[in-house]
C-alpha cells in the first residue's frame, strides 16, 4: 500500500516523536549510531528514561543517547498539536547540569544547531520548531537558554544549560533534570573537591519542579565519585554498561574492536582504562586488596603478643582532613599481626597526646612509632605531658622513602598469606558523637577500594609494620612453638 504525502509526514513525525533509534539515525542523521547494541540502549533508554543513573563506558554513546536525542525527542513530543506528556507534563521545560557550565553549554549547543538547522525537524514540526529562531524566538541563546514554540509562559526556558560548581541558577524550576557529566577527571582530584560537587548536586536538587524527573548519564573517574554517592543514597537506579560483555579487559568488547580496546588499555593505562571503559576504578586484579584475604578475631586477651602503637597523626582538625589513626598491633609467636585497638578521629594537638596515653596506659605497648612528619610537630608537646605526668616512654621516628601508595601495597602479601588478622568489631565514638564499626569503616572505606580510597589513612598506619627501620623492633617473645602451644587460642581465631 502506497502512502499518500500527507500520511508519510503524519508516519514520520510521529515515528520522530516515538521512536528514539529513528530521531536519531534518520531525524539527526546519526549513522554512527546504527549498531545492534546501540540499538538495545535506544530502546533500552526509551523504555525507562527517567530515574536512572546511566553509566556507560566512555565514547559508547550515552550523551547522544540520553542528552541529545531523548531530549530533543521529549521537547518535540510535548509541545505542539495533539501532544504526548512526558511523566505530567506537557510543554515541558528542561534543565541540562554538568560540572561546570561551559561543559553544559555544550550539550545544549547541540540542541540549539538541531533546531535551527536541521531540514528535516523544521519541515515535519512547524508548530514548534522556528524557521528563524535567532529572530523570532523570544530566547535563543546559549546563555539565556532557548525556547520554542508554546502556548504556556513559564520563567523557564525550554532548555537552559547550568553548571553544579559554577553558578547554579535562583528561582528556576524545571520540569526534567538532565545530568550529564558531573563527576570529571578536574572534580576527583582530592576528598575536597569530591565533597564540593556532591554538595552542589545536593542543592541543585531544589531547581526541579514539584514533579520533576530526572536523567544522569556518566563516566566513572574515581571510587568515592558523586555517582557513588547518588546510588549509595538510592537517588537514581544503576543502569551500567561496560565496554566489554563481563566488565573485564578479556571480555568481548559491546562497541569497539578488539584491536581498539586493547589501543585504549595500552595508552589510558591500567587504572583510567578501569574507571572510563570498565566503570570499575578498582577493576584490575593487582591494583589492591581481596575480600578473601581477610581473616578476624574475637580474642580479648593479648598478654601473649608483642604489642606496638604505631601513631599517624593528621595537624588538622577540618571535616575535609586526614584522619589522625593510632593503631595497636599484636605480633604472635605464629608471626602473624593483630589489630587489638584502633583510633580514627580527627583530633587536635592536645587530644592527640591524650589519646596516645591513654591507649599506651591501657596496652602497655613495647614500643610506640610515630610517623616522621607528625612527630616533629607533635613531639615537644608529647614530652611535657611526659613530664607533667611523670609517665615516660621511648618514641622511634617511623619513616621512609617510599611514596605512600607504595608502602600500603606492601602490605597485599601479609593480607594475601592471612596473615593480618582484624577485630571482629571495633565500635568508636569519634569528634562528631558518632559511634561506627572501625572494622567494618576499613574494609568498605579504604580496604576494598584501594588504591581510590577516599581516605587511607588506616591503611597507611598498618604499613609502617613492612617499614625496614620498624621491623627491627619486634623481638620474639617465644622462641618455639612449644612455648606458644601455652596460649589457648581457642575458637577466638577464625578465617
Amino acid at each position: 500500500m502506497k502512502l499518500s504525502a500527507a500520511d508519510k509526514d503524519l508516519l514520520f513525525r510521529h515515528l520522530l516523536r516515538t521512536d528514539l533509534f529513528f530521531l536519531l539515525t534518520v531525524g539527526l542523521g546519526r549513522h554512527d549510531l546504527i549498531h545492534p547494541w546501540l540499538l538495545d540502549r535506544c530502546r533500552e533508554v526509551q523504555e525507562n528514561p527517567n530515574g536512572y543513573l546511566d553509566l556507560w563506558a566512555r565514547a559508547h554513546g550515552k550523551s547522544s543517547i540520553i542528552t541529545l536525542g531523548k531530549t530533543i525527542q521529549d521537547i518535540l513530543a510535548s509541545h505542539g498539536d495533539n501532544p504526548i506528556p512526558v511523566g505530567d507534563t506537557t510543554e515541558i521545560t528542561v534543565g541540562i547540569f554538568s560540572c561546570t557550565r561551559p561543559l553544559a553549554k555544550q550539550f545544549l549547543a547541540q540542541i540549539k544547531r538541531e533546531f535551527e538547522s536541521n531540514r528535516m525537524l523544521l519541515d515535519y514540526f512547524p508548530d514548534i520548531l522556528w524557521e528563524n529562531p535567532g529572530k523570532d524566538a523570544p530566547v535563543w541563546s546559549l546563555d539565556s537558554g532557548i525556547i520554542v514554540k508554546r502556548k504556556k509562559n513559564p520563567k523557564e526556558a525550554t532548555v537552559e544549560a547550568w553548571g553544579l560548581v559554577d553558578g547554579q541558577p535562583t528561582s528556576k524550576h524545571f520540569d526534567l533534570m538532565v545530568y550529564d557529566d558531573v563527576v570529571t577527571v578536574d572534580n576527583v582530584r582530592s576528598p575536597a573537591m569530591i565533597e564540593k560537587t556532591t554538595q552542589a548536586w545536593e542543592l541543585s536538587l531544589n531547581l526541579g519542579t514539584e514533579k520533576a524527573l530526572y536523567r544522569y548519564a556518566g563516566t566513572r573517574y574515581h571510587y568515592h565519585d558523586t555517582y557513588k554517592t547518588i546510588l549509595d543514597r538510592e537517588s537514581a537506579i544503576a543502569r551500567i554498561h561496560p565496554a566489554t560483555t563481563d566488565g573485564t579487559i578479556k571480555g568481548d568488547p559491546v562497541l569497539l574492536s578488539r584491536e581498539a580496546l586493547d589501543q585504549k588499555r595500552r595508552d589510558m593505562g591500567p587504572y583510567t582504562f578501569s574507571a572510563q571503559l570498565l566503570l570499575n576504578p578498582t577493576a584490575e586484579d593487582n591494583q589492591g586488596f581481596k575480600r578473601e584475604w581477610l581473616v578476624f578475631h574475637n580474642s580479648k586477651d593479648f598478654s601473649r603478643t608483642n604489642r606496638y602503637i604505631i601513631v599517624d597523626p593528621a595537624n588538622e582538625k577540618k571535616k575535609d582532613s586526614d584522619y589522625t589513626v593510632m593503631m595497636v598491633v599484636g605480633l604472635g609467636a605464629d608471626s602473624n599481626y593483630y589489630i587489638i585497638d584502633m583510633v580514627r578521629d580527627r583530633l587536635s594537638l592536645t587530644e592527640r597526646a591524650a589519646m596516645l596515653f591513654r591507649l599506651h596506659r591501657k596496652h602497655k605497648p613495647l614500643g610506640v612509632g610515630y610517623e616522621r612528619y607528625g612527630m616533629q610537630a607533635d613531639i615537644a608537646h608529647i614530652k611535657d605531658k611526659m613530664r607533667l605526668d611523670n609517665y615516660n616512654f621511648k618514641i622511634s621516628e617511623l619513616g621512609g622513602n617510599l611514596a605512600k601508595v607504595d608502602r600500603i601495597r606492601a602490605l597485599i602479601p601479609l593480607f594475601e598469606q592471612n596473615r593480618i588478622y582484624l577485630p571482629d568489631t571495633l565500635y568508636k565514638t569519634n569528634y562528631e558523637k558518632k559511634t561506627e564499626d572501625l572494622t567494618e569503616v576499613f574494609i568498605t572505606q579504604e580496604y576494598e577500594p584501594f588504591p581510590v580510597a577516599k581516605h587511607d589513612d588506616i591503611l597507611d598506619a598498618l604499613a609502617r609494620i613492612t617499614d625496614e627501620n620498624f621491623r627491627t623492633m619486634w623481638p620474639m617473645l617465644y622462641e618455639n612453638d612449644e612455648d606458644f602451644a601455652d596460649y589457648e587460642r581457642g575458637s577466638a581465631w577464625s578465617a
